[in-house]
């Protein structure tokens, strides 16, 4: 065989070779990418949950701190629909909080936690055909400073 005829032959092969490794190597370059936008939208979420919590203990109202942990998330596409806040005494496991459930007088004391969540779809069409949609949430729990009342707006 001349040379000519294997160095034709090599050239076919790695073009092969490189057409079925470009697909895994193009799904590894694309899903590294939406796990670092999962991990930002995520490092979104909790800052705007822990904003919303800092209004919280010193204003009980409830829009305002919606506002205040969506102000916070504007790269997230995160709405006031997306975020929970509510009231609980020390006492009555903060895990279970419900919304609109409150402290009931409202004092120093009763934990304000503030939940936001906001569901993640994953650019790369193989991993979101298969996982789908991704709930991503953070919750924050911070001790009440100051109960506000009905002065509050």
């Amino acid at each position: 065989m001349t040379p000519d005829a294997c160095r034709s032959r090599n050239r076919g092969q790695a073009l092969v070779e490189f057409a079925l490794v470009l697909p895994i190597i193009v799904v590894l370059i694309l899903g590294t990418l939406d796990v670092g936008r999962a991990v930002f939208i995520y490092n979104t979420l909790s800052e705007a949950s822990r904003q919303g919590a800092r209004t919280a203990i010193v204003n009980q109202n409830a829009s305002t701190v919606q506002t205040a942990a969506v102000n916070n998330a504007p790269a997230s596409g995160l709405s006031s629909s997306g975020v929970d806040v509510c009231f609980k005494q020390p006492t009555s496991g903060a895990r279970d909080c419900l919304s609109g459930e409150n402290c009931a007088p409202m004092r120093s004391g009763c934990l304000a936690i503030v939940t936001a969540h906001l569901a993640y779809d994953p650019l790369t069409p193989l991993i979101g055909a298969i996982l789908g949609p991704i709930v991503l949430s953070s919750t924050s729990v911070l001790p009440i400073e100051y109960a506000c009342g009905t002065r509050c707006p």
